[in-house]
Parts: structure tokens; C-alpha cells; sequence
């Protein structure tokens, strides 16, 4: 419990320090020793120095430049990574399906709803009202949230990690939270403190050469470095980490081997398929009574006369006449002497049987999709040998799919991650405007919902609810039965509603929707 408080006060104070975090950034009212004590590079960096212990933290320089900076590099290489397998038309296609169905519409167009957890301050109508206003003039009348949540997952599931800056008016904080901007993930790094876990400071280069500042006064120097206070970046990563915290693993981390083993595959078959299956043919040239070193030379020049090399591309997928790249198709030139003597090939028919057995394709192609979390059902059933049948949405109404459930499940978990995040953004904003203190908010007060990425919920809620009524019925004709006693039992029902469902029964005979129940019916 101890800990716990410790933890809600610390986030609390992180949110009273965001005011004057946006009010004095530049306008130096926060001495570089402030900024200094918020920032580290974290103990378990450190610990990988080789001067650590010897030489201690004087070898710093040296240790910045062979670790820290080579990092960010490596997470730049990383995110490059997964944008380049992002390309490839499968994962292409689980990504966008994802996305889509992260961030969709319900009945009422809207894609992102606030809930009240507080009962005392749902009770308080003024309060609900006042929250709800800026819920909407936040989310739905300043950021345009319907693209925003798309860009912003769509970007989650590829880079592994999105971040967006919190503009705010530094003159008027009180107008509170004005808009967000994204922010490219390659160019963002970010400091944190490795005893509470929190980040101290984000960094965005524009210039691939830059280097990571050591102060906020050098970061404001350097034209290439932006400096950034926590509180002016919204962050939210996958939540899968390597050797450290800053070892951010992505989405797309699990799918490195089964791509890398896909795409070679499909490049040697192709490869395979196509020196393979064509017929070559097979050229006796008559070269009379030539000797042999000239009948070679004369036999070539009539080769290169008729005859082109064609190449395959495995990165553009095209046949070229590039000299550079293996040789794919060639037909054979033999010299002939005048009598007939000379080299014969008898077997140089296509080999075209490959290109039905795509079974080792198949293989690679279902743990590519494992990886991805993505509902085996969901891939064509041809490719797939029949191994997925689609029952979800399909024609079976009452059944639903193990794998979609999962999949399901599995997208409400980053919907989760990024509202956490959305959340801490909306209450900066009502801390600016004054309500946070004034309603004594706190982050269990309020929760933000995204919509369920399918209906399997709703789906299975109503068989849960035609059970229950089946229940209901086969026992409700059973005068041993107590209606009302069923109705609580298997309809849910309390008093209030069975009340309510009695009245209307009398006012739908009053209205002649039914007739009257004989005596003792009701």
C-alpha cells in the first residue's frame, strides 16, 4: 500500500511541475542545475562501461560516445527495420487490419468516450457536465482525433513506439491543451531515471550527425538538437524490452525470423522456378573443318548474335538484362563437326511440377502469421490447406473462433496502452484549465475507452442472454416457480425493473397491445 501511494503522489507532482515546465522553457527561470538533477543516463548503462569501478564517472566522455550515442543509433536501425518489413504485402495487410480495427466507429460516429469511475462525482451533474465539455471540445473539436488514433496506431504497431508533442499557448496556459503534433520516431531519444523509472528529458535531432546534449543550455544552442521537458511529449511503446529500458522491442520484433525466412524462400523459388521450368534449346552449329580454338570463337559470336541473358531481380521481383546479377535462363551452343561428330545434350526439358508444391511456402507463411498474433481463420483457406474455417461473422451465428478471440483480446491490450496515454494528456489539460484541482481529479477518477475492435463481446453476451431467457421460459410455465425470483435469477432483473416490466404489462393491456390476463395471471 506504501508503495502504491508513493507511486500516485509521485505522478500527481509530475502534473503540478507541468505548468511551469511549459511557462518557463526558455525563458530561463530553470537553472541548468535543475535540469541537470532530472537527467541520467540510467545505472545499468553504466554498469557496461569498462572503466566503471576503476576510473568511476570520469571516463564519462569516453563511455557516451562507445555506448549512449551508438544506441540511438541501434534504435534507429531497429525502427528502419520494421518499416522495411512493414512493406512486405502480408504483414502489410495484418497492420492495416489492426489499425482499422482499433480505431473504429460505433452507432454514434465517435471513436474514443470518457467514463466517470468517481460515484460521488458521476452524482454531481455540474461537475459531470463541465468534464464532458472538455472531453469533446479536447479531443473532438480541437485534435482531430479520428485521425490522429489511426496515425498513431497504425504508427504504434510499425515503429513499436509513437510520440506527439502537447502544444499549449505559453502565454494563455489556462486555454490548457490546444492541439498535438506527431512526431517522427527515428528522430526522437529520451533520458529516464532508472530508480523510479521515470523519463527526464526527450531529444529530437534533425540531423542524423547530431549528438545528444548533456544540459538544456547546450541543447538550446545546438540548432539540430530539440530539447524537451516530459510533460511536452506524449509517449506510448509497445511495453517489451531487450537488455534495458531503452531497448524498446516492437510489434514486429517476433515476425524478424519468420520474414527474413520467408522472403529467401520465396526468392529461391522463384529463383528455382525459373531456371527450372523453362524448355532450353539446343543449338548444333555446323562449324565444317574449323579447328577447335576457332570453332569455339565462331560458335560464341553466333551466341552473343541471337541471344540475351535474362536476370532476376529478388528486390524488385522483374526480370533486367543486368550482366551484374546471376544468370537465370541460357541456352546451350555446341560445336558440331561436318560429319556429325561433336557433344549432344538429350535432357534439357522444364521442370514445371514446383510450381504446384508450395507446401514449405505455406509452412512459413502460417508461422509469419503465428508471429503476428494475426486469427489463422482470417488467411485464405486454399493457401492454408483448410486449416482455418471462418466462423466469425460467418454463417455459424453462434460460434466464434479461438484465434479471433485472441486477436481481439490482444488489440483491446494496445487500445488500453494508448488511452493510458491519451488520459494523461487530457488530465494535463484539465489542470491547466483549473478543473483538476477545483473537482479534485486524480487519474482514478476518469478512464478513457476506446470501441471493441469486433463484436465477438456483444456476440457472446447474446448467447449468454438467450440462455439465460431459455432458462427462464422452461421454468417460468412451472407454478412452483416464483416469476419475479426467476427473473432475478436468470434475467438480471431487480426489483425496480421487475416493477417497472409489471406496469408496463398493465399499460400494454390498457393500450390494447394485449389482452387482459385471466385472474392470478400477473
Amino acid at each position: 500500500m506504501a508503495l502504491f501511494d508513493f507511486m500516485k503522489n509521485r505522478r500527481e507532482k509530475r502534473l503540478e511541475e507541468a505548468i511551469l515546465a511549459f511557462q518557463k522553457k526558455g525563458e530561463g527561470a530553470l537553472p541548468d542545475q535543475f535540469v541537470l538533477n532530472r537527467s541520467g543516463e540510467g545505472i545499468e548503462d553504466v554498469a557496461l562501461a569498462d572503466a566503471y569501478g576503476a576510473v568511476g564517472l570520469s571516463s564519462f566522455n569516453m563511455f557516451y560516445e562507445r555506448y549512449i550515442q551508438k544506441q540511438y543509433a541501434t534504435e534507429v536501425d531497429k525502427i528502419n527495420n520494421y518499416r522495411q518489413m512493414a512493406e512486405m504485402p502480408e504483414i502489410a495487410d495484418v497492420i492495416e487490419d489492426a489499425t482499422n480495427e482499433s480505431t473504429q466507429l460505433d452507432d454514434e460516429n465517435k471513436i474514443l468516450h470518457l467514463q466517470i469511475m468517481n460515484k460521488d462525482l458521476a452524482k454531481n451533474e455540474n461537475m459531470v457536465t463541465a468534464i464532458n465539455k472538455e472531453f469533446e471540445e479536447l479531443f473532438y473539436g480541437r485534435i482531430n482525433i479520428y485521425d490522429f488514433l489511426w496515425d498513431l496506431m497504425r504508427t504504434y504497431f510499425i515503429d513499436g513506439r509513437c510520440y506527439y508533442e502537447r502544444i499549449i499557448n505559453k502565454k494563455k496556459p489556462k486555454d490548457g491543451i490546444l492541439n498535438v503534433k506527431r512526431l517522427p520516431s527515428d528522430t526522437i531519444d529520451w533520458d529516464y531515471n532508472p530508480k523510479t523509472g521515470q523519463i527526464t528529458a526527450f531529444y529530437q535531432y534533425l540531423n542524423p550527425q547530431a549528438k545528444k546534449p548533456k544540459s538544456f543550455e547546450e541543447a538550446e544552442k545546438d540548432p539540430n538538437v530539440i530539447m524537451f521537458y516530459p510533460e511536452q511529449i506524449g509517449f506510448v511503446n509497445y511495453g517489451v524490452y531487450g537488455k534495458n529500458r531503452k531497448d524498446v522491442l516492437g510489434y514486429l520484433d517476433k515476425v524478424r525470423v519468420p520474414y527474413n525466412q520467408l522472403k529467401l524462400l520465396e526468392t529461391s523459388v522463384v529463383i528455382y522456378r525459373i531456371i527450372r521450368a523453362p524448355e532450353r534449346l539446343v543449338f548444333k552449329i555446323d562449324t565444317g573443318n574449323m579447328p577447335k580454338d576457332k570453332a569455339l570463337k565462331f560458335v560464341e559470336k553466333i551466341k552473343m548474335k541471337f541471344t540475351k541473358k535474362q536476370t532476376y531481380n529478388p528486390d524488385t521481383g522483374k526480370l533486367t538484362h543486368e550482366p551484374e546479377i546471376l544468370s537465370m535462363l541460357e541456352n546451350f551452343f555446341l560445336p558440331q563437326s561436318a560429319d556429325g561428330r561433336g557433344s549432344d545434350i538429350t535432357s534439357v526439358g522444364g521442370d514445371a511440377k514446383g510450381f504446384a508444391e508450395l507446401d514449405d511456402i505455406y509452412y512459413f507463411a502460417r508461422k509469419l502469421y503465428r508471429a503476428l498474433k494475426y486469427p489463422q481463420s482470417r488467411v485464405t483457406a486454399q493457401q492454408e490447406k483448410q486449416e482455418g474455417d471462418v466462423l466469425f461473422g460467418g454463417t455459424s451465428v453462434g460460434e466464434i473462433s479461438r484465434d479471433e478471440i485472441k486477436w481481439a483480446k490482444f488489440l483491446e491490450k494496445q487500445q488500453n496502452r494508448i488511452t493510458d496515454e491519451l488520459l494523461d494528456l487530457f488530465m494535463l489539460h484539465l489542470q491547466f484549465k483549473g478543473l483538476q484541482k477545483e473537482y479534485g481529479l486524480t487519474r482514478k477518477s476518469l478512464n478513457l475507452v476506446m470501441n471493441p475492435p469486433n463484436q465477438y463481446k456483444y456476440q457472446m453476451e447474446q448467447n449468454f442472454l438467450q440462455q439465460h431467457f431459455d432458462n427462464y421460459q422452461t421454468l417460468a410455465n412451472n407454478e412452483e416457480f416464483s416469476k419475479a425470483y426467476l427473473m432475478k435469477k436468470y434475467l438480471g432483473w431487480d426489483d425496480d425493473e421487475i416493477k417497472t416490466n409489471s406496469q408496463g404489462i398493465e399499460k400494454d393491456v390498457e393500450l390494447g397491445f394485449r389482452e387482459a390476463p385471466e385472474e392470478g395471471g400477473f
